[in-house]
């Protein structure tokens, strides 16, 4: 599969796992829906996370956020009703950093996949990786705890199924919420299979 029907898919699954609700791309999100401070507010397609994603306040700088408008949405401190509207009013911008984004995720998966030798068995597996890279961050590290550890020691072409299981046993998340882990490899398989 080409690389552009792979960003048309990557885009179609970040799409479908991170805002189901299409009118919620444009509007300030708890990425963690506990206001817990492990996620700030979150925006855009990709759903960046303000607290944890640096282009997240790249974004909203040139969206003209100031300093403490980033600072209160970071630490989940201010109202963000109005700032909904500056977000809405940038919605080109928004779109850009999440052109930027999605692109970035299939490029950084593709290339630490590559480097350290992991074979993806289909274009479903090659995006899982990508989809995780958005969600939590992939790690050139090969060290346990680690999906290129995991990926590494299959020994084989990995699949899609593969990063679902690794995201149900090795993450805190999957432990916490399987359900929304199963939820997304089914969305991603929806899309694929077309």
């Amino acid at each position: 599969m080409n690389q552009e029907n792979l960003l048309r898919l990557l885009r179609l699954v970040i799409l479908a796992n991170e805002v189901p609700d299409r009118s919620a791309i444009l509007r300030f999100s708890d990425a963690d829906g506990e206001h817990s401070g492990k996620s700030g507010w979150s925006f855009g397609e990709s759903q960046f996370d303000i607290a944890n994603n640096p282009t997240a306040a790249v974004c909203l700088r040139a969206c003209g956020f100031s300093a403490e408008e980033i600072a209160g949405l970071k630490a989940q401190a201010i109202d963000v009703a109005p700032l909904n509207k500056k977000l809405q009013a940038n919605a080109a911008i928004v779109k850009k950093f999440d052109d930027i984004q999605v692109s970035s995720c299939l490029k950084r998966a593709q290339a630490i996949l590559e480097r350290r030798g992991i074979v993806p068995q289909d274009p479903a597996a090659r995006l899982a990786v990508a989809d995780y890279h958005n969600q939590y961050y992939l790690s050139d590290l090969d060290q346990p705890g680690t999906l290129v550890h995991f990926l590494q020691g299959l020994k084989r072409p990995f699949t899609a199924e593969d990063v679902l299981k690794f995201k149900l046993e090795q993450t805190t998340y999957g432990k916490k919420r399987p359900k929304d882990c199963q939820r997304r490899y089914d969305n991603l398989v929806r899309i694929v299979n077309g």
